[in-house]
């Protein structure tokens, strides 16, 4: 659970099923699983010629959250941020894990 406090925030937000899609830093990077894409400048002639699925396949749902409102994001679920202003927070809050969806992770080697 988010819940911003202050400011606006872009959220990205894909379905663990879109894993292979979305260009992951394999397991023992210090960043897996997070994009090798930069979500705020992706349509660059390099990411477009190395990162193919990315751009023909990927899908993701686009929320910008502001002061006050909160977002529930399921386990697993791929997520990018983006702060829409100079100053803004959140609060998390992390309830537990479900496993209904582990398998799309296990797919992508994590």
């Amino acid at each position: 659970m988010i819940v911003l406090l202050g400011g606006q925030r872009r959220y990205i937000l894909s379905h663990p099923s879109e894993c292979s899609n979305l260009a992951l830093l394999p397991h023992g990077h210090p960043s897996e699983r997070h994009s090798a894409i930069d979500f705020s400048n992706p349509f660059t002639a390099e990411n477009k010629k190395k990162y193919p699925n990315f751009f023909s396949k990927a899908k993701a749902n686009e929320i910008v959250l502001e002061a006050g409102d909160s977002l529930y994001l399921p386990t697993y679920w791929m997520h990018y941020i983006v702060s829409l202003n100079n100053f803004n927070y959140q609060c998390n809050a992390r309830s537990g894990m479900t496993h209904e969806l582990d398998h799309y992770i296990k797919e992508c080697g994590f």
